[in-house]
């Protein structure tokens, strides 16, 4: 069983536009709202790839409905704190001209100490049962940039694997758990360790210098357009994906972190394991809003993924 957890979770208010032009009226050609959050994002589809998961997190007073319903129509098991509040709300504009997606995403309500307390003692009960943790997303105001490192410590020694998607101070520290794996973007790269690789040759050996440093055993790099790089001790694959209309990208790397940790899961080579990854990330971009990775999606696209081991 994978736990995943989301202490930040929000309702993502999506608008689709021909063309997004800032400062103008811009028309809305459709519109969703979804309560998400980026742990649940990768449990919805984990276990649409038939792997048994279950959503932990902090979810809100005033509208802790909208969270577990939406998790129990997906049926999947959840175990949220409730703490006061309300889940905050995201704007997600899509330009669908450009392809790009513009967000304006709220910090959250602050969280007690009390209520991360109660959290990390439901956390304490249910490790026990968990292969693999994974640790996404932001966290509301009052809560420790070191938090993923200390989740990630117990999970380590409740014998749990922990996989890391954050970025800022939430990364940085969280490394100090040694996650087995990370999926840093090229942003989230150059601002946690300093670095900006120009080619896939140079990205490669910088990916490979980071996993020596701080003992990780994968680092997954996503590159949007340009596809994803997979990094371990041994060697570099790159994959620049298969030909998709993009109508969405909210969702896919949290897909994508789904699909890697069902490859590690099932032992799977690091070539096979960075088409896992790659194809369920491709199975959300084709989906418009925040719609995500569905299994036919998953099954379609991964024979089609190319994935090439870089010479370095």
């Amino acid at each position: 069983m994978i736990l995943t957890v989301t202490l930040n979770p929000c309702i993502d208010h999506t608008a689709d536009v021909e063309s997004f032009t800032p400062g103008a009226t811009n028309r809305v050609l459709s519109s969703r709202r979804d309560p998400s959050g980026k742990g649940v994002n990768v449990s919805i589809v984990l276990r649409r790839l038939g792997i048994r998961t279950v959503c932990t997190g902090v979810t809100r007073e005033e509208n802790r409905g909208l969270l577990e319903e939406t998790v129990e129509r997906c049926h999947i098991a959840h175990d949220f704190v409730t703490a006061p509040g309300a889940l905050r709300v995201n704007l997600k504009i899509f330009d669908r001209a450009a392809g790009v997606m513009t967000e304006c995403n709220e910090q959250g309500s602050p969280l007690a100490p009390e209520s991360l307390g109660e959290f990390l003692e439901l956390l304490d009960r249910r490790l026990p049962e968990a292969k693999m943790i994974v640790l996404s997303g932001s966290v509301p105001p009052g809560v420790p940039d070191d938090i993923y490192k200390t989740i990630g410590l117990m999970a380590r020694r409740a014998g749990v694997q922990v996989v890391l998607d954050a970025k800022g101070p939430l990364l940085h520290h969280g490394l100090e758990a040694r996650p087995v794996l990370i999926k840093p973007n090229l942003d989230e790269l150059r601002e946690t360790f300093g670095v900006a690789p120009q080619t896939p040759a140079e990205t490669g050996t910088v990916c490979r210098a980071i996993l020596r440093e701080t003992g990780l055993t994968y680092l997954c790099l996503s590159m949007g357009a340009k596809g994803a790089l997979l990094a371990t001790r041994d060697g570099v694959w790159v994959t620049p994906g298969t030909k998709v209309e993009v109508r969405g990208i909210q969702g896919a790397g949290d897909s994508m972190v789904a699909g890697l940790c069902a490859g590690i899961l099932t032992c799977e080579e690091p070539d096979k394991l960075l088409a896992c990854g790659a194809a369920a990330a491709q199975g959300s971009v084709e989906k418009p809003g925040t719609l995500l990775c569905e299994r036919e999606d998953y099954l379609r696209f991964l024979p089609k993924i190319p994935v090439q081991r870089l010479s370095i």
